[in-house]
């Protein structure tokens, strides 16, 4: 998760609208902005919203207070079982494929091979139709149902370069058929001679987390060696474990008092026509056709894209305002230098970001993981656990005590 971070945080904004450009001259019209009030700005959280009504571009807001949020030192504890974890995890996604013109294949190889299949038809072998294959990959661990029975097993102890021919049979249930002279031809119970040209194997190889491999995918954070990369990535995976496990609660807890209704409006027009685009550039239907599909009516949809909205709005209200509150600063140096961070972790450039999700949002991505960042820093710490430091309900005591009573029988 290290390595992209932020753009991490910038897909989970965008996910609920399918992500659209945006403009940051919109900022400018937040004084023209009419707001709304709506039931939607309920507080559900278990923390009180408390002090002064904070007016962002999105609505008025009023926050709960971040040292209300209680956290516990053995859930958010990061260890270095889970360090390495993430750590394999990380160097898994630069797994690169090697190939390798000598050797044996094994159970496990990936084997590079081309094959050939013929049937008899009158006395005769001849080539099938989709018995053919050139520079075909082949698992022989995982793609055994992928094939007939002993077509890859057959592979199993033969050397590259070795070419061969292997009768088999196909399956009596097979459903395929072959054209032949203008004839269809059943293949299910036929016999088949395969023959296979060992061309190479491919090689796994995962890169070792050194300085180099460090330099090169985290530097953009500068982060450079082993022992920097470490401590960088204890610190974002106890960010996250704050995040994920108190997050949700804070924004809930915090009011929405009312929105903007002119974002209100864009913001579901936009999710409208991204979601219309990607249902027409994906499967070359209509919003109406999707509706029907899934027995839907328009104002079904309507209020259900109103609560999408709604719920990111809140968010960003929620972000906007603690960062305020924070001291949390957006100016153009600031942005610069962060869109430039992000861009390099991307393997991007700031041009390209802000083309495919808009200044606004790459801007608002910046700003969502300093007031995270934020938030994990001021929150509450106790030691142990939630589970074991809650005090009992008076259920739980009454199971206890029967359970006791129980045993002392």
């Amino acid at each position: 998760m290290y390595k992209k971070f932020l753009a991490g945080a910038l897909t989970a904004i965008m996910a609920f609208s399918l992500v659209a450009c945006g403009s940051s001259d919109d900022k400018d019209k937040k004084s023209e902005q009419e707001t709304v009030t709506t039931a939607e700005g309920a507080t559900t959280g278990k923390y009180k919203a408390s002090g002064d009504e904070m007016e962002v571009e999105y609505g008025v807001v009023k926050l709960a207070d971040v040292k209300d949020v209680v956290v516990y030192e053995d859930d958010i504890k990061v260890t270095e079982e889970s360090y390495k974890s993430q750590t394999d995890s990380i160097l898994s996604q630069y797994t690169t494929q090697k190939t390798v013109k000598k050797g044996k294949v094994k159970k496990d190889s990936s084997v590079v091979v081309d094959y050939s299949g013929q049937i008899e038809v009158d006395g005769k072998k001849v080539t099938f139709d989709k018995g053919t294959a050139q520079d075909q990959t082949i698992n022989v661990g995982t793609d055994t149902s992928n094939y007939i029975d002993g077509f890859v097993s057959c592979l199993v102890g033969r050397k590259v370069g070795d070419k061969f021919t292997k009768k088999l049979k196909f399956p009596e249930d097979y459903a395929n058929t072959t054209k032949i002279d203008d004839k269809d031809v059943k293949l299910a119970g036929k016999d088949v001679w395969f023959t296979f040209t060992i061309k190479s194997l491919q090689k796994s190889q995962t890169p070792k987390l050194d300085d180099n491999f460090v330099k090169e995918h985290f530097g953009a954070y500068g982060v450079k060696t082993v022992d920097e990369f470490h401590d960088y990535a204890f610190k974002q995976m106890r960010i996250s474990n704050v995040i994920n496990g108190s997050w949700a609660d804070y924004v809930a807890s915090c009011e929405a008092v009312s929105y903007s209704s002119d974002v209100k409006k864009e913001q579901i027009e936009k999710y409208n026509e991204n979601y219309e685009q990607q249902l027409s550039s994906s499967y070359g239907a209509t919003l109406d056709q999707y509706l029907e599909a899934c027995s839907m009516s328009k104002e079904q949809w309507d209020e259900q894209v109103e609560s999408s909205v709604l719920s990111d709005m809140k968010t960003r209200m929620v972000v906007e305002a603690l960062a305020e509150r924070a001291g949390i600063e957006m100016n153009d140096k600031v942005y610069k230098a962060e869109a430039a961070t992000m861009a390099e972790a991307m393997t991007s450039t700031v041009e390209d970001l802000e083309k495919n999700y808009g200044k606004e949002e790459v801007e608002y991505a910046i700003l969502y993981q300093k007031v995270q960042e934020y938030f994990a820093d001021n929150v509450t710490v106790k030691k142990g656990s939630q589970l074991t430091t809650e005090a009992p309900t008076e259920t739980t005591s009454k199971a206890a005590a029967e359970t006791t009573t129980k045993a002392d029988k």
